[in-house]
């Protein structure tokens, strides 16, 4: 069949990305608040490797839902390369992370100075830019949805 009839309606499309962005910032969000808690929570190099462990299993989970949700839209033509690219920059998240996960570091420090490396931070801002070139499109199509680009503070 052709694009007109798969996927979502317009409308729909537009409800179910939003939900995707919000629900995949909220929970980055909550990932990370969790493992700063943890760390700080930590008596041992054991504990923080174990928190460390916990924090890039979920992240993994949560970025390959995030990308499987994002794959399963079918976007209308005038906002498909922002959305192309704003999954794109999910994968190569899953990939970075799936990276460390398969490092096979046996303590905190070799994950914490992974995590650390420029191209998490790169990515954590590239998230941001195609959300926020994503939103542009989303609006110039004529959707007042909010995708959360800025996080939302709690």
């Amino acid at each position: 069949g052709g694009d007109t009839g798969s996927g979502p309606g317009r409308g729909d499309y537009f409800t179910q990305l939003a939900r995707i962005t919000e629900t995949a910032s909220i929970q980055a969000r909550g990932l990370e608040r969790d493992l700063r808690v943890r760390m700080e929570a930590a008596t041992s190099a054991e504990d923080r490797f174990t928190a460390l462990q916990v924090y890039v299993d979920q992240s993994i989970r949560l970025y390959r839902d995030v990308v499987d949700a994002l794959v399963a839209l079918r976007p209308p033509s005038e906002v498909a390369s922002e959305q192309n690219a704003y999954e794109e920059v999910w994968r190569s998240r899953l990939a970075l992370m799936t990276g460390v996960r398969d490092a096979g570091a046996r303590g905190p420090n070799p994950i914490l100075e992974l995590l650390e490396n420029d191209p998490f931070a790169e990515a954590a801002t590239a998230t941001r830019t195609t959300c926020e070139d994503l939103q542009d499109a989303v609006a110039a199509a004529g959707s007042d949805v909010d995708l959360a680009c800025d996080g939302r503070p709690d």
